[in-house]
């Protein structure tokens, strides 16, 4: 009878050291979305049909921090996709949220370019950007009022809408239209 106490507590250790590890072993992500890039606010229902690819791995942290490293494009967006072929490393915050900014060296000088911020569900089969778009004064940002968003997987301003404001929950005062 001491054996098979012995013996359970030993198996159930081991299960519960194998999961630990199992979920912090980066995971491979290879999506490709359809999705719908659109301007937030009133009158503004025009949408492009864009196709998101993200490939790379996504790590946790033992505190529960996500990183994802890879590459990820936006095909068909009015909003040219900077360095879609530099890797990118995107640190999640408590919020869901991280940036993707692009370093890189051009003729010897280091540059710095940002496509705007990534929202992304556990296993990135639901995506949302906020795309950083200069304004008339030259100035690279992001409005909730009128802000251009990319979303997937979405066909319709709608869909797109509705992932938006599930994965920004936890950064919106109020819901984005």
């Amino acid at each position: 009878m001491k054996k098979i106490l012995i013996s359970c507590l030993v198996l159930a250790v081991l299960i519960t050291f194998g999961f630990s590890v199992y979920k912090f072993v980066p995971k491979k992500v290879n999506e490709s979305l359809n999705g719908v890039e659109y301007q937030l606010g009133s009158g503004n229902d025009k949408v492009n049909s864009v196709t998101i690819k993200i490939k790379g791995k996504l790590h946790q942290s033992f505190l529960g921090k996500r990183t994802f490293k890879g590459l990820i494009d936006v095909k068909g967006a009015n909003y040219s996709f900077p360095n879609k072929d530099h890797k990118l490393e995107i640190i999640f915050d408590q919020n869901g949220m991280g940036t993707m900014v692009y370093g890189y060296f051009k003729k010897g000088e280091p540059h710095i370019d940002s496509y705007g911020i990534l929202f992304a569900n556990k296993d990135f089969s639901k995506v949302t950007f906020e795309e950083f778009r200069e304004d008339t004064n030259g100035n690279q940002g992001w409005s909730g009022e009128n802000g251009w968003m990319v979303s997937g997987p979405a066909n319709s301003k709608g869909e797109a809408l509705i992932i938006s404001n599930e994965l920004m929950k936890k950064v919106l005062h109020s819901k984005i239209k």
